[in-house]
């Protein structure tokens, strides 16, 4: 008797951590949601204003008219929003892949994946949703034909 009461509360104990383990990870998804969620907020209100847009943009738009630099944030506020889905569960790889195939017909939405990507490669560290998220992009990419990736 005294084992199988042993067991049970091992079994209690194992419960209660595996419950904490998952309330602290959809914790941490439910920040990462709301932050990006801001970053597109910010992404839109810095597309709204030509000179804040060159700022956000970063140093490779410091020279150029703010409306490339416009579209480079619509971009990237569009790719972000896309990958809060992706986070959260509400895109599926092939929905994201035809969003990227989509977004990379075009020659400007290639140039901003070409600006954009190494930036975005960086940032995904241990992060295997937003790393599996970049690698759809890249497949998105390489399946384009030739006369369209240039």
């Amino acid at each position: 008797m005294p084992i199988l009461f042993a067991l049970l509360a091992a079994a209690g104990v194992a419960v209660l951590l595996m419950l904490s383990v998952q309330r602290r990870e959809q914790h941490r998804e439910t920040l990462r949601a709301t932050l990006l969620q801001t970053q597109v907020e910010l992404l839109k209100a810095a597309a709204a204003d030509p000179e804040l847009a060159r700022a956000a943009a970063g140093p490779q738009f410091g020279g150029s008219e703010g409306e490339e630099a416009r579209r480079h944030l619509f971009f990237e506020a569009q790719v972000t929003a896309w990958e809060l889905q992706w986070r959260i569960g509400a895109t599926s790889r092939h929905q994201l892949h035809a969003q990227a195939s989509a977004l990379l017909a075009a020659e400007e939405g290639r140039r901003y994946w070409e600006r954009a990507r190494a930036n975005r490669a960086d940032l995904t560290g241990d992060d295997d949703k937003l790393r599996a998220f970049t690698k759809v992009f890249d497949e998105a990419r390489r399946a384009l034909r030739p006369a369209e990736a240039r």
